[in-house]
Protein backbone atom coordinates (compact mmCIF):
# COMPACT_ATOMS: atom_id res chain seq x y z
CA UNK A 1 0.00 0.00 0.00
CA UNK A 2 1.54 3.29 -1.13
CA UNK A 3 0.87 6.38 0.97
CA UNK A 4 1.33 9.90 -0.37
CA UNK A 5 2.87 12.76 1.57
CA UNK A 6 -0.67 14.11 2.06
CA UNK A 7 -1.74 10.81 3.62
CA UNK A 8 1.23 10.78 6.00
CA UNK A 9 0.57 14.40 6.94
CA UNK A 10 -3.10 13.64 7.61
CA UNK A 11 -2.23 10.66 9.81
CA UNK A 12 0.31 12.74 11.74
CA UNK A 13 -2.19 15.57 12.21
CA UNK A 14 -4.94 13.22 13.41
CA UNK A 15 -2.83 11.52 16.03
CA UNK A 16 -1.27 14.79 17.14
CA UNK A 17 -4.76 16.21 17.69
CA UNK A 18 -5.73 13.03 19.54
CA UNK A 19 -2.65 13.24 21.75
CA UNK A 20 -3.39 16.86 22.68
CA UNK A 21 -7.02 16.04 23.43
CA UNK A 22 -5.99 13.01 25.47
CA UNK A 23 -3.54 15.07 27.50
CA UNK A 24 -6.25 17.59 28.35
CA UNK A 25 -8.70 14.93 29.54
CA UNK A 26 -6.41 12.49 31.39
CA UNK A 27 -6.30 13.62 34.98
CA UNK A 28 -7.12 10.65 37.21
CA UNK A 29 -6.47 10.82 40.93
CA UNK A 30 -8.59 8.07 42.50
CA UNK A 31 -9.53 4.46 41.74
CA UNK A 32 -13.21 5.42 41.57
CA UNK A 33 -12.44 7.99 38.89
CA UNK A 34 -10.29 5.48 36.99
CA UNK A 35 -12.94 2.73 37.09
CA UNK A 36 -16.36 4.45 36.95
CA UNK A 37 -15.64 8.15 36.36
CA UNK A 38 -17.03 9.06 39.80
CA UNK A 39 -20.42 8.01 38.36
CA UNK A 40 -20.95 11.39 36.68
CA UNK A 41 -21.00 10.53 32.94
CA UNK A 42 -23.98 12.08 31.07
CA UNK A 43 -26.22 10.07 28.74
CA UNK A 44 -24.87 11.61 25.52
CA UNK A 45 -21.34 10.58 26.41
CA UNK A 46 -22.52 7.09 27.40
CA UNK A 47 -24.06 6.80 23.92
CA UNK A 48 -20.98 8.07 22.08
CA UNK A 49 -18.66 5.76 24.00
CA UNK A 50 -20.87 2.71 23.54
CA UNK A 51 -21.30 3.43 19.84
CA UNK A 52 -17.55 3.95 19.36
CA UNK A 53 -16.82 0.63 21.07
CA UNK A 54 -19.53 -1.15 19.08
CA UNK A 55 -18.27 0.07 15.69
CA UNK A 56 -14.74 -1.04 16.41
CA UNK A 57 -13.00 -3.42 13.98
CA UNK A 58 -15.78 -6.01 13.92
CA UNK A 59 -18.63 -3.70 12.97
CA UNK A 60 -16.63 -1.73 10.43
CA UNK A 61 -13.80 -3.66 8.74
CA UNK A 62 -15.37 -7.01 9.66
CA UNK A 63 -18.86 -6.26 8.37
CA UNK A 64 -17.48 -4.80 5.15
CA UNK A 65 -15.75 -8.13 4.53
CA UNK A 66 -18.99 -9.98 5.30
CA UNK A 67 -20.86 -7.69 2.92
CA UNK A 68 -18.26 -8.44 0.23
CA UNK A 69 -18.77 -12.21 0.54
CA UNK A 70 -22.37 -12.50 1.76
CA UNK A 71 -24.27 -9.27 1.09
CA UNK A 72 -26.68 -8.38 3.86
CA UNK A 73 -26.91 -11.90 5.33
CA UNK A 74 -24.85 -11.12 8.41
CA UNK A 75 -26.60 -7.79 8.84
CA UNK A 76 -29.97 -9.55 9.07
CA UNK A 77 -28.56 -12.00 11.62
CA UNK A 78 -26.87 -9.18 13.54
CA UNK A 79 -30.10 -7.23 13.99
CA UNK A 80 -30.33 -9.14 17.26
CA UNK A 81 -27.30 -7.12 18.42
CA UNK A 82 -29.18 -3.84 18.10
CA UNK A 83 -32.16 -5.49 19.79
CA UNK A 84 -30.12 -6.59 22.80
CA UNK A 85 -28.55 -3.15 23.19
CA UNK A 86 -31.97 -1.49 23.21
CA UNK A 87 -33.31 -4.09 25.65
CA UNK A 88 -30.31 -3.53 27.91
CA UNK A 89 -31.13 0.17 27.94
CA UNK A 90 -34.79 -0.39 28.71
CA UNK A 91 -34.50 -3.28 31.15
CA UNK A 92 -31.06 -4.09 32.54
CA UNK A 93 -28.56 -1.19 32.40
CA UNK A 94 -30.64 1.23 34.53
CA UNK A 95 -30.75 -1.39 37.28
CA UNK A 96 -26.98 -1.17 37.62
CA UNK A 97 -27.21 2.46 38.63
CA UNK A 98 -28.47 1.44 42.08
CA UNK A 99 -25.24 -0.47 42.81
CA UNK A 100 -23.49 2.69 43.94
CA UNK A 101 -20.68 0.83 45.72
CA UNK A 102 -19.86 -1.48 42.78
CA UNK A 103 -17.12 -0.97 40.20
CA UNK A 104 -17.33 -4.25 38.25
CA UNK A 105 -19.58 -7.16 37.35
CA UNK A 106 -17.76 -9.16 40.02
CA UNK A 107 -18.83 -6.67 42.71
CA UNK A 108 -22.47 -7.19 41.76
CA UNK A 109 -22.04 -10.97 41.63
CA UNK A 110 -20.57 -11.05 45.14
CA UNK A 111 -23.60 -9.27 46.55
CA UNK A 112 -25.83 -12.03 45.16
CA UNK A 113 -23.71 -15.20 44.99
CA UNK A 114 -20.77 -14.74 47.34
CA UNK A 115 -17.02 -14.25 47.16
CA UNK A 116 -16.11 -17.23 44.97
CA UNK A 117 -18.61 -16.12 42.33
CA UNK A 118 -16.99 -12.69 42.52
CA UNK A 119 -13.53 -14.16 41.90
CA UNK A 120 -14.77 -16.44 39.12
CA UNK A 121 -16.54 -13.54 37.39
CA UNK A 122 -13.28 -11.60 37.52
CA UNK A 123 -11.27 -14.42 35.94
CA UNK A 124 -13.81 -14.80 33.13
CA UNK A 125 -14.04 -11.02 32.59
CA UNK A 126 -10.28 -10.58 32.35
CA UNK A 127 -9.93 -13.58 30.02
CA UNK A 128 -12.73 -12.33 27.80
CA UNK A 129 -11.22 -8.83 27.61
CA UNK A 130 -7.85 -10.30 26.61
CA UNK A 131 -9.64 -12.09 23.76
CA UNK A 132 -11.43 -8.95 22.60
CA UNK A 133 -8.21 -6.92 22.80
CA UNK A 134 -6.37 -9.56 20.76
CA UNK A 135 -8.99 -9.52 17.97
CA UNK A 136 -8.94 -5.73 17.83
CA UNK A 137 -5.15 -5.55 17.93
CA UNK A 138 -4.80 -8.03 15.09
CA UNK A 139 -7.16 -5.95 12.94
CA UNK A 140 -5.17 -2.75 13.41
CA UNK A 141 -1.92 -4.71 13.16
CA UNK A 142 -2.92 -6.06 9.74
CA UNK A 143 -3.48 -2.50 8.56
CA UNK A 144 -0.12 -1.30 9.91
CA UNK A 145 1.54 -4.35 8.38
CA UNK A 146 0.05 -3.49 4.97
CA UNK A 147 1.21 0.13 5.23
CA UNK A 148 4.73 -0.43 6.57
CA UNK A 149 5.68 -3.97 5.61
CA UNK A 150 6.64 -4.74 9.22
CA UNK A 151 5.87 -8.21 10.53
CA UNK A 152 2.29 -8.77 11.70
CA UNK A 153 3.37 -9.56 15.26
CA UNK A 154 5.45 -6.37 15.44
CA UNK A 155 2.55 -4.35 14.08
CA UNK A 156 0.07 -5.84 16.56
CA UNK A 157 2.49 -5.25 19.43
CA UNK A 158 3.07 -1.62 18.46
CA UNK A 159 -0.65 -0.82 18.21
CA UNK A 160 -1.59 -2.66 21.40
CA UNK A 161 1.26 -1.32 23.52
CA UNK A 162 0.64 2.22 22.25
CA UNK A 163 -2.99 1.83 23.32
CA UNK A 164 -1.80 0.49 26.69
CA UNK A 165 0.43 3.53 27.18
CA UNK A 166 -2.51 5.73 26.17
CA UNK A 167 -4.75 3.97 28.73
CA UNK A 168 -2.10 3.90 31.47
CA UNK A 169 -2.70 7.40 32.79
CA UNK A 170 -6.40 7.77 32.01
CA UNK A 171 -9.60 6.56 33.61
CA UNK A 172 -12.96 5.63 32.23
CA UNK A 173 -14.11 9.25 31.91
CA UNK A 174 -11.06 10.08 29.79
CA UNK A 175 -11.66 6.92 27.74
CA UNK A 176 -15.23 8.00 27.09
CA UNK A 177 -14.13 11.50 26.02
CA UNK A 178 -11.66 10.21 23.45
CA UNK A 179 -14.20 7.61 22.29
CA UNK A 180 -16.57 10.46 21.49
CA UNK A 181 -13.90 12.26 19.47
CA UNK A 182 -13.10 9.20 17.33
CA UNK A 183 -16.78 8.35 16.97
CA UNK A 184 -17.59 11.79 15.55
CA UNK A 185 -14.99 11.61 12.80
CA UNK A 186 -15.62 7.96 11.95
CA UNK A 187 -19.35 8.49 11.47
CA UNK A 188 -18.65 11.33 9.08
CA UNK A 189 -16.07 9.75 6.81
CA UNK A 190 -17.57 6.24 6.40
CA UNK A 191 -21.00 7.37 5.10
CA UNK A 192 -19.15 9.83 2.86
CA UNK A 193 -17.11 6.95 1.44
CA UNK A 194 -20.34 5.03 0.77
CA UNK A 195 -21.77 7.98 -1.16
CA UNK A 196 -18.60 8.23 -3.25
CA UNK A 197 -18.67 4.47 -3.98
CA UNK A 198 -22.31 4.65 -5.02
CA UNK A 199 -21.81 7.69 -7.27
CA UNK A 200 -18.73 6.21 -8.99
CA UNK A 201 -20.11 2.70 -9.44
CA UNK A 202 -20.58 1.85 -13.14
CA UNK A 203 -23.77 -0.04 -12.28
CA UNK A 204 -27.24 1.35 -11.90
CA UNK A 205 -29.50 0.92 -8.91
CA UNK A 206 -31.22 -2.10 -10.44
CA UNK A 207 -27.93 -3.93 -11.06
CA UNK A 208 -26.63 -3.11 -7.59
CA UNK A 209 -29.87 -4.34 -6.04
CA UNK A 210 -29.59 -7.57 -8.01
CA UNK A 211 -25.99 -8.07 -6.87
CA UNK A 212 -26.92 -7.39 -3.26
CA UNK A 213 -29.73 -9.92 -3.52
CA UNK A 214 -27.46 -12.57 -5.08
CA UNK A 215 -24.72 -12.05 -2.49
CA UNK A 216 -27.22 -12.14 0.35
CA UNK A 217 -28.75 -15.39 -0.91
CA UNK A 218 -25.26 -16.83 -1.25
CA UNK A 219 -24.43 -15.72 2.29
CA UNK A 220 -27.49 -17.44 3.71
CA UNK A 221 -26.88 -20.55 1.57
CA UNK A 222 -23.39 -20.92 3.07
CA UNK A 223 -24.94 -21.36 6.53
CA UNK A 224 -27.09 -24.17 7.86
CA UNK A 225 -30.27 -23.21 9.75
CA UNK A 226 -28.56 -24.21 13.00
CA UNK A 227 -25.53 -22.02 12.17
CA UNK A 228 -27.81 -19.08 11.40
CA UNK A 229 -29.55 -19.56 14.73
CA UNK A 230 -26.18 -19.75 16.45
CA UNK A 231 -24.96 -16.50 14.86
CA UNK A 232 -28.20 -14.68 15.74
CA UNK A 233 -28.03 -15.94 19.33
CA UNK A 234 -24.35 -14.97 19.52
CA UNK A 235 -25.13 -11.39 18.51
CA UNK A 236 -28.12 -11.34 20.87
CA UNK A 237 -26.28 -12.52 23.99
CA UNK A 238 -22.57 -12.48 23.18
CA UNK A 239 -21.86 -8.83 24.11
CA UNK A 240 -24.75 -8.23 26.48
CA UNK A 241 -23.34 -6.22 29.38
CA UNK A 242 -19.75 -7.35 28.79
CA UNK A 243 -17.32 -5.55 31.16
CA UNK A 244 -16.82 -2.35 29.08
CA UNK A 245 -20.59 -1.89 28.66
CA UNK A 246 -21.33 -2.66 32.31
CA UNK A 247 -18.73 -0.05 33.26
CA UNK A 248 -20.59 2.52 31.16
CA UNK A 249 -23.81 1.73 33.01
CA UNK A 250 -22.07 1.98 36.38
CA UNK A 251 -20.43 5.26 35.35
CA UNK A 252 -23.67 6.92 34.17
CA UNK A 253 -24.81 9.79 36.36
CA UNK A 254 -28.37 8.44 36.56
CA UNK A 255 -30.61 5.58 35.49
CA UNK A 256 -32.12 7.79 32.78
CA UNK A 257 -28.64 8.64 31.41
CA UNK A 258 -27.81 4.93 31.25
CA UNK A 259 -31.13 4.15 29.57
CA UNK A 260 -30.68 6.85 26.93
CA UNK A 261 -27.10 5.84 26.16
CA UNK A 262 -27.90 2.18 25.58
CA UNK A 263 -31.12 2.68 23.63
CA UNK A 264 -29.52 5.29 21.35
CA UNK A 265 -26.51 3.02 20.75
CA UNK A 266 -28.82 0.13 19.81
CA UNK A 267 -30.73 2.25 17.30
CA UNK A 268 -27.46 3.57 15.89
CA UNK A 269 -26.20 0.00 15.41
CA UNK A 270 -29.23 -0.89 13.27
CA UNK A 271 -28.50 2.11 11.03
CA UNK A 272 -24.73 1.69 10.94
CA UNK A 273 -24.37 -1.98 9.98
CA UNK A 274 -26.08 -1.76 6.54
CA UNK A 275 -23.80 1.17 5.71
CA UNK A 276 -20.61 -0.85 6.18
CA UNK A 277 -22.16 -3.98 4.62
CA UNK A 278 -23.08 -1.88 1.56
CA UNK A 279 -19.44 -0.86 1.23
CA UNK A 280 -18.59 -4.53 0.83
CA UNK A 281 -21.24 -5.01 -1.85
CA UNK A 282 -20.07 -1.97 -3.81
CA UNK A 283 -16.41 -3.00 -3.43
CA UNK A 284 -16.82 -5.60 -6.21
CA UNK A 285 -16.65 -2.72 -8.70
CA UNK A 286 -13.42 -1.29 -7.35
CA UNK A 287 -11.11 -3.89 -5.73
CA UNK A 288 -9.28 -6.91 -7.21
CA UNK A 289 -11.23 -10.16 -7.26
CA UNK A 290 -8.48 -12.04 -5.41
CA UNK A 291 -8.46 -9.70 -2.42
CA UNK A 292 -8.74 -11.15 1.08
CA UNK A 293 -12.20 -10.20 2.45
CA UNK A 294 -10.74 -8.57 5.58
CA UNK A 295 -8.69 -6.24 3.32
CA UNK A 296 -11.74 -5.00 1.41
CA UNK A 297 -12.44 -1.98 3.60
CA UNK A 298 -8.99 -0.41 3.31
CA UNK A 299 -8.56 -1.34 -0.35
CA UNK A 300 -11.85 0.36 -1.18
CA UNK A 301 -10.84 3.49 0.71
CA UNK A 302 -7.52 3.58 -1.16
CA UNK A 303 -9.36 3.37 -4.47
CA UNK A 304 -12.07 5.95 -3.75
CA UNK A 305 -10.65 8.62 -1.46
CA UNK A 306 -8.23 11.35 -2.52
CA UNK A 307 -4.76 11.65 -0.92
CA UNK A 308 -4.99 13.12 2.54
CA UNK A 309 -8.58 12.04 3.06
CA UNK A 310 -7.46 8.42 2.68
CA UNK A 311 -4.80 9.11 5.30
CA UNK A 312 -7.50 10.39 7.63
CA UNK A 313 -9.48 7.18 6.99
CA UNK A 314 -6.47 5.05 7.95
CA UNK A 315 -5.94 7.15 11.06
CA UNK A 316 -9.63 6.84 11.94
CA UNK A 317 -9.58 3.05 11.49
CA UNK A 318 -6.55 2.66 13.73
CA UNK A 319 -7.96 5.19 16.20
CA UNK A 320 -11.35 3.48 16.44
CA UNK A 321 -9.60 0.15 17.06
CA UNK A 322 -7.44 1.77 19.70
CA UNK A 323 -10.53 3.38 21.20
CA UNK A 324 -12.25 0.01 21.50
CA UNK A 325 -9.06 -1.54 22.85
CA UNK A 326 -8.75 1.24 25.39
CA UNK A 327 -12.27 0.65 26.69
CA UNK A 328 -11.65 -3.08 27.02
CA UNK A 329 -8.21 -2.63 28.61
CA UNK A 330 -9.64 -0.21 31.16
CA UNK A 331 -12.40 -2.66 32.09
CA UNK A 332 -10.00 -5.60 32.19
CA UNK A 333 -7.50 -3.98 34.53
CA UNK A 334 -10.25 -2.71 36.86
CA UNK A 335 -11.61 -6.26 37.01
CA UNK A 336 -8.11 -7.67 37.55
CA UNK A 337 -7.52 -5.43 40.55
CA UNK A 338 -11.01 -5.33 42.00
CA UNK A 339 -12.15 -8.92 41.40
CA UNK A 340 -8.94 -10.97 41.53
CA UNK A 341 -6.13 -9.17 43.36
CA UNK A 342 -8.29 -7.20 45.80
CA UNK A 343 -11.07 -9.74 46.26
CA UNK A 344 -10.69 -9.39 50.06
CA UNK A 345 -10.75 -5.56 49.87
CA UNK A 346 -7.36 -5.09 51.56
CA UNK A 347 -5.96 -2.58 49.09
CA UNK A 348 -6.13 1.15 49.68
CA UNK A 349 -7.29 3.56 46.98
CA UNK A 350 -3.80 4.65 45.95
CA UNK A 351 -2.48 1.09 45.72
CA UNK A 352 -5.53 0.02 43.69
CA UNK A 353 -5.03 2.92 41.28
CA UNK A 354 -1.34 2.12 40.74
CA UNK A 355 -2.02 -1.59 40.26
CA UNK A 356 -4.75 -0.78 37.74
CA UNK A 357 -2.32 1.25 35.69
CA UNK A 358 0.34 -1.45 35.61
CA UNK A 359 -2.31 -4.10 35.05
CA UNK A 360 -3.03 -2.40 31.70
CA UNK A 361 0.48 -3.27 30.53
CA UNK A 362 0.24 -6.87 31.73
CA UNK A 363 -3.07 -7.48 29.96
CA UNK A 364 -1.81 -5.79 26.78
CA UNK A 365 1.20 -8.14 26.63
CA UNK A 366 -1.07 -11.16 27.12
CA UNK A 367 -3.40 -9.99 24.32
CA UNK A 368 -0.49 -9.58 21.88
CA UNK A 369 0.43 -13.23 22.49
CA UNK A 370 -3.20 -14.37 22.06
CA UNK A 371 -3.55 -12.36 18.81
CA UNK A 372 -1.20 -14.82 17.09
CA UNK A 373 -3.96 -17.44 17.35
CA UNK A 374 -6.88 -15.14 16.52
CA UNK A 375 -8.92 -16.02 13.39
CA UNK A 376 -10.74 -13.47 11.21
CA UNK A 377 -12.37 -10.48 12.88
CA UNK A 378 -15.98 -11.67 13.05
CA UNK A 379 -15.01 -15.29 13.78
CA UNK A 380 -12.80 -14.12 16.63
CA UNK A 381 -15.64 -12.07 18.11
CA UNK A 382 -18.03 -15.04 17.82
CA UNK A 383 -15.59 -17.18 19.82
CA UNK A 384 -15.54 -14.56 22.57
CA UNK A 385 -19.35 -14.41 22.50
CA UNK A 386 -19.54 -18.19 22.90
CA UNK A 387 -17.63 -17.90 26.19
CA UNK A 388 -19.32 -14.85 27.72
CA UNK A 389 -22.98 -15.74 27.25
CA UNK A 390 -22.82 -19.27 28.76
CA UNK A 391 -20.80 -18.18 31.80
CA UNK A 392 -21.50 -14.87 33.52
CA UNK A 393 -24.49 -13.51 31.60
CA UNK A 394 -27.35 -15.68 32.91
CA UNK A 395 -26.58 -15.41 36.65
CA UNK A 396 -25.68 -11.74 36.23
CA UNK A 397 -29.03 -10.82 34.65
CA UNK A 398 -30.91 -12.82 37.28
CA UNK A 399 -28.94 -11.04 40.01
CA UNK A 400 -30.13 -7.65 38.74
CA UNK A 401 -33.78 -8.55 39.28
CA UNK A 402 -33.94 -11.16 42.00
CA UNK A 403 -32.53 -10.73 45.47
CA UNK A 404 -33.38 -14.24 46.70
CA UNK A 405 -30.77 -16.06 44.59
CA UNK A 406 -28.68 -19.01 45.80
CA UNK A 407 -24.85 -18.94 45.80
CA UNK A 408 -24.39 -22.42 44.32
CA UNK A 409 -26.72 -21.57 41.44
CA UNK A 410 -24.51 -18.77 40.14
CA UNK A 411 -21.28 -20.72 40.42
CA UNK A 412 -22.80 -23.86 38.84
CA UNK A 413 -24.16 -21.82 35.92
CA UNK A 414 -20.77 -20.22 35.22
CA UNK A 415 -18.74 -23.41 35.50
CA UNK A 416 -21.22 -25.65 33.69
CA UNK A 417 -21.84 -23.23 30.84
CA UNK A 418 -18.18 -22.31 30.37
CA UNK A 419 -16.78 -25.84 30.45
CA UNK A 420 -19.49 -27.11 28.11
CA UNK A 421 -18.96 -24.30 25.58
CA UNK A 422 -15.18 -24.75 25.52
CA UNK A 423 -15.33 -28.54 25.18
CA UNK A 424 -18.12 -28.31 22.61
CA UNK A 425 -16.03 -26.28 20.19
CA UNK A 426 -12.48 -27.50 20.93
CA UNK A 427 -12.83 -31.22 21.71
CA UNK A 428 -16.19 -32.30 20.29
CA UNK A 429 -16.10 -29.86 17.33
CA UNK A 430 -19.76 -28.83 17.57
CA UNK A 431 -21.47 -32.21 17.05
CA UNK A 432 -24.72 -32.31 15.04
CA UNK A 433 -23.90 -28.78 13.85
CA UNK A 434 -25.11 -27.28 17.13
CA UNK A 435 -23.14 -24.06 17.87
CA UNK A 436 -21.14 -23.95 21.09
CA UNK A 437 -23.05 -20.94 22.39
CA UNK A 438 -26.34 -22.87 22.33
CA UNK A 439 -24.84 -25.88 24.08
CA UNK A 440 -23.17 -23.63 26.64
CA UNK A 441 -26.31 -21.61 27.34
CA UNK A 442 -28.31 -24.83 27.83
CA UNK A 443 -25.70 -26.10 30.29
CA UNK A 444 -25.70 -22.75 32.10
CA UNK A 445 -29.48 -22.87 32.56
CA UNK A 446 -29.30 -26.49 33.76
CA UNK A 447 -26.45 -25.64 36.13
CA UNK A 448 -28.35 -22.71 37.59
CA UNK A 449 -31.48 -24.78 38.21
CA UNK A 450 -29.54 -27.66 39.80
CA UNK A 451 -27.52 -25.31 41.98
CA UNK A 452 -30.64 -23.51 43.11
CA UNK A 453 -32.42 -26.76 43.98
CA UNK A 454 -29.34 -28.05 45.81
CA UNK A 455 -29.09 -24.96 48.02
CA UNK A 456 -32.82 -25.12 48.75
CA UNK A 457 -32.55 -28.76 49.79
CA UNK A 458 -29.61 -27.93 52.07
CA UNK A 459 -31.58 -25.10 53.65
CA UNK A 460 -34.62 -27.35 54.11
CA UNK A 461 -32.56 -30.08 55.77
CA UNK A 462 -31.01 -27.50 58.07
CA UNK A 463 -34.46 -26.40 59.18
Amino acid sequence: MNLTAWDLAAITFYFLATAIFAYLTRRTRTFSEFSVGNRQVPGAMVFASLAATIIGPGFSVGFTSKGYTGGYAFYVLALTYGLQTVLCGLIFAPKLNRFTDCHTIGDVMEKRYGRFAHFLSGVISVGLCIGFTAVMGKTAGMLLHAVTGWSLLTSVAMITMLTAAYTFTGGVRAVIATDAMHFTWYTLIIPAMLLVAFSESPRGVEDLTSRASDLTQSGFSALTPMQMLGVAISFLFGETLIPPYTNRALAARSASASRFGFVAAGVFCVIWLPIVASLGILAHDFVPTNIAPDDTFVALGSRLLPPGIFGLLLAAVIAIVMSSQESVLNSATVSLVRDIIDVRRNLGDRAALQLSRFGVLLIAVASVWVSVYSPSIIDGLLICYSIWAPTVLLPFLIALYWDAVRPTAGVAAMLGGGVTSILWQTVWREPFGIPAILAGLSASVAGYIMGYLYDRSVDASGD
